[in-house]
């Protein structure tokens, strides 16, 4: 019988889910195991039907109508079999009749109850776990922070330390928790890894992502000089008069590179992409062995 493991929030926005899931899914794949991640594939083109992204083997639904996030997964795990779709019980019952994984990833499913799962994973970011507080639309919450309870494994993201902040800590009691910390594992185009290093660099960066302030932020704290930066809408569509007010705005800035993220970048047109670089990032939990024996038992 396949298990099911769901990775989610109960915020509004990016706690790095994707890199969270990437980081099992590959993980089961070197296990041995056929991994199919389920994801809702919001803003994708393809629209919300039940849609195979990848089936393990080859990309069927590229960048310009795939959702951003599960092609994103697809490129970077091509061992895993990648589903979309609005209807969760309905591609799961797709996948069981023509894949049969061995394990699923629910890909942001904490707040989908009809789903059933073995595990629930909860990804809080460490600074702000609940944020404002206060539900959508007066904060940034799906559900109150009570909702934690439901969770079987917390796992704090972009954490400093290892101590559980005191807004959340009645809500963790008997849990498993772990932390964990976004390392920057160097800029990437269409070539590969480049041997740029930011420090020092003066960088024109854009992100069309949940939390661009925190994509900004990091580049800083790499070294960069950010002397512009444009902020588009989760998931925005990228089109070629997009890209090119983003080039002659660093042209006009003198900047020596033009920075996004990876999430942006595999939705850029193919023309552009060689002029343009992308930040790519892992996840690194600390007791990262513990975690996964809990997962593999």
């Amino acid at each position: 019988m396949a298990k099911i493991i769901s990775v989610g929030n109960i915020s509004m926005g990016g706690t790095g889910k994707t890199p969270f899931t990437l980081l099992l899914a590959k993980h089961f794949v070197a296990k041995g195991k056929k991994v199919c991640v389920l994801s809702r594939g919001y803003k994708g083109r393809i629209g919300y039907d039940t849609n195979v992204i990848s089936d393990g083997k080859k990309i069927l639904i590229g960048p310009d109508k795939a959702a951003d996030e599960p092609y994103m997964m697809a490129v970077n795990c091509p061992e895993a079999i990648i589903i979309t779709g609005k209807e969760r019980v309905r591609y799961y019952e797709y996948a069981e009749k023509h894949f049969k994984p061995d394990i699923y990833l629910l890909d942001d499913g904490f707040q989908h109850k009809k789903m059933k799962r073995d595990i629930d994973i909860c990804l809080l970011d460490h600074k702000r776990p609940v944020s404002t507080g206060l539900m959508f639309p007066f904060g940034y919450l799906r559900e109150p922070a009570s909702a934690i309870e439901r969770a079987d494994i917390v796992v704090f993201t972009r954490s400093e330390s290892r101590d559980i902040p005191e807004k959340v800590k009645k809500h963790t009691e008997g849990k498993q928790v772990f932390f964990s910390k976004i390392e920057c594992v160097g800029l990437y185009n269409e070539d590969g890894k480049s041997d740029i290093e930011l420090d020092g660099k003066s960088v024109y960066a854009f992100a069309g992502i949940a939390s661009p302030g925190k994509f900004f932020k990091y580049l800083k704290g790499l070294g960069a000089q950010l002397i512009g930066k444009k902020i588009y809408t989760d998931h925005h569509v990228y089109q070629g008069r997009h890209t090119y007010v983003i080039e002659r705005k660093a042209r006009e800035m003198e900047a020596d590179v033009i920075v996004t993220t990876e999430k942006d970048y595999v939705k850029l047109p193919d023309d552009v992409k060689k002029n343009i670089y992308y930040l790519k990032i892992d996840i690194n939990i600390d007791d990262s062995e513990r975690l996964l024996a809990l997962l593999d038992n």
